[in-house]
């Protein structure tokens, strides 16, 4: 059993705005709900008001809207927790090492997954951040923003106050960091020396920061874990003024009333988008909602090179093996199969193909099972590599790749899927039952939290759990495959992936939660 212990005495400090009270728990002080800004609905964040007295932040606060009820996983694979949603969802979380006055810690903010539609700062129990505040010694900080329709809906053709709309969700992580920078000192962190991490959209923002002037100053390096975007962003490729207009035409509000568009329930403009989305979708047009390259934010990299205010700054980009990856046997099925037997069946999924995948994973992979194959992963690898190239380009030789290909205990061992690495870095793989094997989940746990740890407090993540780690560069292209048995690789991938993208549809994100059922999960 653990030793930790509720302290009756509940910690109070003194932000910008006014004063705070927490609870300290196994001796952890932790403030749920802090306002970092207040919002309008279409309009830019401003500072949150100052108050007298002291407020208790003791409950988690609203998360942004969703487009529809997430879909939670089976119990054993980590538990999702349903949180109450409100457009005034600028608020963070803080969970910060009790004592050592004075000394100021490594600030760790995360960013949740999600794409830029969906989820929240604490939508599952492994993104709590005590273990990694109790064990680390740092100040965790997760953050709630708006998504979807409220942060990236194009309306600038409805008005000049409609300008930034499609980067509104991007504006509030720049008010959050802000809020960071000038008050985490009294929390016991340093403003100067702060990581921001996020997973899938979450690392999708964290790239999206860095392209960002207004950001720069707040934080000092960061991590993507498979959050690359595998090709260019609709949004920079498509008219996404043509789905703003048909949801607002959908339900009655013009240029001329377009005033309607603060006041109409958030139901209402989810209902246009339902209505809507399939048929643009088909017309070939942008249907999902995410940044939009303009003054204030300049696209995503690759696409545009990492810009100037933060190409400098160092830059962990990751990928697990599995992904999505998806195998239409059952697990007993599956776990009948001799080796022979599983490379048939890799024959019959990749057909003329399969001699020359076969090769070449057995090649990158000598040690996993044939029919591991089947579940790699061909969606963020290569943008990864794409991302990790551009960022070396500007000679800061500060660069990491990594690779997860341990195989989870689920379905007679799959390769790690997407976000499976979260539970490990946050030290919280207890919470995710499916992830604690035996030995290797405790390995996990190590290899992942110290990686972590090491790289907040130094900007440098090699970890005695682990060989030499190289940075990156085209002409050196170390990445750091994470297994039972580590090893770090030179594009040991290359051909294999190669080989998988030329026969593989590439990806596209659909409709979410269209009126014929469609809906692309995006974690």
């Amino acid at each position: 059993m653990n030793t930790y212990v509720f302290d009756p005495v509940k910690p109070v400090v003194e932000t910008k705005f006014g004063k705070l009270r927490g609870v300290c728990y196994g001796g952890v002080n932790m403030f749920m709900g802090i306002k970092y800004a207040n919002a309008k609905r279409f309009c830019m964040p401003v500072e949150p008001q100052t108050w007298e007295g002291v407020k208790d932040a003791y409950r988690y606060g609203h998360i942004s809207p969703q487009l529809g009820a997430p879909t939670p996983p089976p119990y054993y694979r980590g538990l999702f927790m349903h949180q109450i949603e409100g457009e005034d969802c600028q608020n963070l979380n803080v969970w910060a090492p009790k004592g050592n006055e004075g000394e100021k810690k490594p600030v760790f903010v995360w960013l949740h997954g999600g794409g830029f539609l969906a989820g929240n700062a604490l939508e599952e129990y492994s993104f709590d951040g005590f273990h990694l505040a109790h064990y680390g010694d740092v100040v965790f900080v997760s953050v709630n923003h708006r998504l979807n329709i409220l942060g990236y809906m194009n309306l600038s053709d409805y008005g000049e106050e409609f300008s930034n709309t499609p980067n509104l969700g991007l504006a509030d992580l720049v008010a959050a960091l802000k809020w960071v920078h000038e008050n985490i000192e009294a929390f016991g962190g340093d403003p100067e020396n702060v990581t921001i991490c996020g997973h899938s959209g979450g690392g999708g923002k964290v790239l999206a920061l860095y392209q960002m002037k207004e950001a720069a100053p707040y934080f000092q390096r960061g991590i993507c874990l498979s959050g690359a975007t595998p090709e260019a962003p609709a949004s920079e490729i498509a008219d996404t003024k043509v789905l703003a207009k048909a949801m607002l035409d959908e339900i009655g509000i013009t240029k001329e009333n377009i005033k309607e568009v603060y006041t109409v329930p958030y139901e209402t403009l989810v209902k246009g988008y339902k209505k809507v989305a399939q048929k643009l979708y088909d017309e070939g047009h942008y249907v999902i909602f995410e940044p939009l390259k303009n003054d204030y934010f300049k696209g995503f990299p690759p696409f545009y090179g990492f810009d100037e205010c933060s190409n400098q700054k160092p830059l962990i980009i990751s990928t697990t093996m599995g992904e999505f990856g998806r195998c239409d046997l059952s697990a007993d099925e599956k776990a009948a199969l001799s080796e022979a037997e599983r490379e048939a069946y890799v024959r019959g999924v990749f057909g003329e193909h399969a001699d020359r995948l076969i090769e070449l994973f057995r090649k990158a992979y000598p040690t996993h099972s044939i029919i591991d194959l089947v579940y790699l992963d061909t969606v963020f690898r290569m943008p990864t590599i794409n991302a990790a190239i551009e960022k070396a380009k500007y000679g800061s030789d500060n660069t990491y790749v990594y690779l997860c290909a341990y195989n989870m205990p689920e379905d007679d061992f799959v390769p790690m899927w997407h976000g499976g690495d979260v539970c490990y870095a946050f030290m919280n793989e207890d919470r995710v039952y499916v992830a604690n094997e035996e030995v290797y989940g405790q390995k996990m746990s190590r290899i992942f939290s110290s990686m972590i740890l090491n790289y907040c407090k130094t900007g440098n993540p090699n970890t005695k759990e682990l060989p030499h780690w190289d940075t990156f560069s085209e002409e050196h292209p170390a990445t750091m495959v994470i297994d039972k048995v580590s090893e770090q690789k030179m594009a040991f991938d290359k051909e294999l992936m190669d080989c998988l993208m030329s026969i593989t549809e590439p990806f596209q994100f659909k409709p979410m939660y269209a009126d014929n059922g469609v809906t692309a999960q995006i974690q």
